[in-house]
């Protein structure tokens, strides 16, 4: 059993994509907060049938059967959660009817995907099953200098001795590879600068011949048992280890004033300094769990139970220096301008020499006791939830920096400046659900949840305060035409305290803390209206706003304080209205087989950084879709053909607390996608 909190098809409304620096990690904006980790610590909030995958980058969805947005309190069963919601990834699992098929896309920007999928039974009583599944991607950009492909192998062997235990092991191997592209278009004035976005700010010379390289190799495992009719045992567990080398200029500056860039000397308007990072980075972390749920009546009360344990781990090493190789203003060489930029040649003359150099090592662990009882009544139409987790949380860092050229990229380990945290916390949950008739639902729901995730103040090293959230939830839901449709409406506050930051009065890279409310209304509908339509409609008015953040001096404009957020600033990246309708109709008769649908998209403006000194205007997308499925044989073949962003609207996004004036991502222009696949 899992809380009833609302699960929603990604993709449309109220969910948005939050890069913030970097345009590979996954990380996304729910309820106006983040899914990521902003300290470094790396515990993303992508999950996993359930379970917490730390360090995803651009996850395959070749072996994915659906993709879920958890909204509301799930931090119960689900851990360390940020209290908008989360996303969860379903694999897909062997089959005993044996099934195959093959794919091919092709789009815009030489675009080219092959993705395989094959399942069946292994022996003849079918007790073992596979399911092995691939991708291979191929991808150019509408962003200059910008190719990259990603490899995907991915093995499930199945157990079904019996009725009663069910044993899935799953392996795979993830291989990313291509130049940065990394989020740092700029703004000017209060808008995103008028340039291409098909500019590449970065120098080719050094991303292309020095590509980024993303390997993840992952194993796991769930089982679940059924003690009786009425008691399951489910354990899950996943080890993933990952090498990732990366190599991205980012800006330090892009001189615009009279704001406060640090371009001390730029002549022009567009001027920037772009400094080229180098890392080697290994990451690995564990995810387990055990559960036992069940049910039992004790009178006229009917109980789901849930009783569990769970446990995240990850650590991460990086070895990183920077080159200070794109022109600083003092130095009399060619500098870079936004306008017309100049790519010095650094990766063909080399020139490339390290300069200031770091080296991190994080450790995190998680452990965590949960308990939840459903219980339902008068004639099941009134539902009360009462749950509860408590968790132990520690982290470790250990950072040193060199203010020299580094040797052979070596550190003095025995030098490292280290900190430790510990902490814990008691996370409660209380859910209503009242059914006055079998179409209506209203409901409500209070939640706390606790996320040991700020890391530390990188000049004195202390320890910065652990995340806590308070959620108050209710709504009503119908299900309508005989449950073909389904309405949601809710209505959500929530209050977050010790978000962490980058500090703009310490661009070293000392944190500040401030707090935030996030509170809104959400709208959705979803199913089909008749046999042939089918709509899936969301809308979200969402004001997320900073509570307590840092006071500036308004009578000084190049005070570097300006930059930061205080009390009243919205929250980057996050717009007042969203919406989104999709309409497919598919055909019947004579046209059985064809399908067709369209969709828009609508995105408020929102602030482009934590100080609200610029916004990322709103905008609209227009998507098509056309569709025909038909047999030859016993082998069916579907050819499709996509049409998104039909206008062609020009857009951004990827605000978080920690972006700044110039590190913004363009949206992709209008692009086409065909595709053919034949399952046999």
């Amino acid at each position: 059993m899992r809380p009833r909190s609302r699960r929603l098809r990604l993709g449309l409304c109220c969910v948005a994509p939050a890069p913030g620096g970097n345009s590979y990690w996954q990380t996304l904006t729910i309820r106006g907060f983040t899914t990521t980790s902003v300290s470094g610590y790396g515990m993303s909030q992508t999950y996993r049938n359930g379970l917490m995958q730390p360090f995803v980058m651009n996850p395959s969805t070749a072996n994915v059967q659906s993709i879920e947005v958890v909204k509301g309190p799930g931090a119960v069963l689900y851990g360390r959660v940020e209290p908008g919601g989360f996303v969860d990834m379903l694999i897909k699992r062997p089959l005993e009817t044996p099934y195959y098929s093959i794919e091919e896309k092709v789009g815009s920007w030489g675009r080219t995907r092959t993705t395989v999928d094959a399942t069946g039974p292994l022996t003849a009583d079918k007790t073992w099953l596979y399911r092995l599944t691939g991708e291979y991607l191929h991808a150019g950009s509408f962003v200059d200098y910008v190719t990259s492909q990603n490899g995907f192998g991915g093995l499930t062997l199945a157990y079904r001795p019996d009725e009663r235990l069910k044993v899935n092991l799953d392996l795979e191997y993830t291989d990313l590879y291509g130049p940065d592209n990394a989020a740092n278009f700029p703004a000017i004035g209060n808008r995103p600068a008028n340039i291409p976005i098909s500019r590449y700010l970065e120098d080719p010379t050094v991303t292309v011949n020095n590509p980024n390289h993303y390997m993840r190799r992952f194993v796991g495992f769930d089982w679940d048992y059924k003690l009786d009719e009425t008691w399951t045992l489910v354990n899950r567990f996943s080890y993933a280890n990952t090498r990732y080398l990366s190599s991205g200029e980012f800006f330090n500056c892009v001189y615009d004033p009279p704001y406060p860039t640090g371009c001390a000397g730029a002549s022009a308007v567009g001027d920037g300094v772009n400094s080229l990072i180098v890392g080697h980075n290994n990451l690995r972390s564990i995810s387990t769990s055990l559960d036992l749920k069940g049910k039992l009546d004790t009178g006229f009360l009917h109980h789901e139970m849930m009783f569990g344990t769970d446990h995240v781990s990850s650590a991460s090493s990086n070895n990183a220096y920077y080159v200070f190789n794109s022109q600083p203003f003092w130095s009399g060489w060619p500098q870079f301008n936004i306008y017309n930029p100049y790519y010095a040649g650094y990766g063909t003359s080399g020139q490339l020499k390290a300069g200031s150099g770091f080296a991190l090592i994080k450790n995190q662990e998680w452990q965590g006791l949960y308990a939840q009882d459903l219980v339902s009544f008068y004639e099941d139409r009134i539902h009360l939830l009462l749950g509860g987790r408590y968790d132990w949380a520690s982290a470790t860092s250990s950072t040193q920096f060199s203010s020299s050229a580094l040797v052979d990229n070596a550190f003095d380990l025995a030098n490292f400046k280290a900190a430790h945290i510990n902490d814990h916390a008691f996370s409660p949950r209380i859910g209503l659900v009242i059914q006055p008739l079998p179409w209506l639902s209203f409901y409500g729901n209070y939640t706390e949840s606790f996320s040991l995730n700020n890391g530390l103040n990188s000049v004195t090293y202390a320890p910065l305060g652990p995340q806590k959230a308070v959620q108050w939830e209710g709504g009503v839901k119908m299900e309508l035409f005989d449950k073909r449709l389904s309405a949601t409406f809710a209505y959500y506050d929530i209050k977050k305290t010790n978000v962490a930051q980058k500090s703009v009065v310490a661009p070293s890279g000392v944190y500040d803390l401030l707090d935030a409310e996030s509170k809104g209304v959400e709208m959705d509908l979803i199913g089909h209206v008749d046999d042939n339509w089918s709509i899936i409609a969301n809308y979200a008015h969402t004001q997320a706003r900073v509570t307590k953040g840092e006071a500036f001096n308004p009578a000084d404009p190049l005070d570097l304080a300006k930059e930061a957020p205080v009390a009243g600033h919205r929250l980057p990246g996050v717009p007042d209205n969203m919406g989104a309708v999709w309409i497919k109709y598919d055909a019947d008769g004579a046209l059985r087989g064809l399908s067709a649908g369209a969709g828009v998209q609508r995105v408020g403006a929102a602030q482009g950084d934590p100080a609200n000194s610029f916004q990322m205007p709103a905008y609209t997308i227009i998507n098509a879709m056309l569709g025909y499925r038909f047999a030859i044989g016993p082998t069916h073949v579907t050819a499709q053909i996509n049409v998104d962003n039909i206008a062609n609207e020009t857009y951004f996004y990827g605000a978080t607390s920690f972006t700044n004036r110039f590190s913004m991502t363009p949206g992709t222009p209008r692009n086409v996608l065909g595709s053919l696949r034949v399952e046999f």
